[in-house]
């Protein structure tokens, strides 16, 4: 299975970062995983301005993503599975992963028209979207909204969501609530 870990964490010692490689050691475990890890921190990816609009509609017309700028374009349409770790932020993640949705969103590389119809170019069929919060998210996860309304453009039919919360809230057991997490994924993976 060709794994794309796109990795949305900005700490070092990120909380959810520590659940997606818990996740990634249970897939592990499970069976073959050639894994790719885009680490989106270090990638520096820049949100499109009109120059780079005209370089990629260029491009398009031409069928050429051979520029390293359509690598994360390419590593998501060769994905089988996508894992997606990004800390709960300002009600959804980093603004980098939102970019990083403008990089890979490449007509004729991951999805194509017929007619009014987006069809889908992407291998894979599952995403795993992972994300912690020091306080309580709740239903304001506008983030695992916009994964979702991905996923339909990427004809990516299971989404799972896992989420820590409350782990900066005075009298939570922080760790205890990792656990459970770890425990819910674990218990996902097994049931496949």
């Amino acid at each position: 299975m060709n794994l794309l870990f796109v990795n949305a964490c900005v700490r070092p010692q990120s909380r959810t970062l520590e659940l997606c490689r818990e996740y990634i050691s249970l897939l592990e475990n499970r069976c073959d995983v050639k894994l790719t890890e885009l680490d989106l921190g270090k990638m520096h990816l820049q949100s499109f301005d009109y120059d780079m609009l005209c370089r990629r509609d260029n491009d398009i017309a031409r069928s050429d993503f051979s520029s390293d700028r359509y690598e994360p374009a390419r590593a998501f349409a060769a994905a089988d599975m996508v894992l997606i770790g990004a800390p709960y932020w300002d009600y959804s993640f980093p603004s980098s992963l939102k970019v990083f949705f403008e990089h890979v969103s490449v007509n004729t590389l991951t999805f194509r028209y017929e007619g009014a119809d987006c069809i889908s170019l992407c291998k894979a069929d599952r995403l795993c979207y992972i994300t912690t919060a020091g306080g309580y998210i709740g239903s304001r996860n506008s983030g695992e909204q916009y994964i979702s309304d991905m996923c339909r453009v990427f004809g990516i039919e299971k989404t799972e969501f896992f989420r820590a919360e409350g782990l900066d809230i005075y009298g939570n057991d922080a760790k205890e609530i990792m656990k459970k997490v770890k425990e819910e994924i674990r218990e996902s993976l097994r049931q496949e």
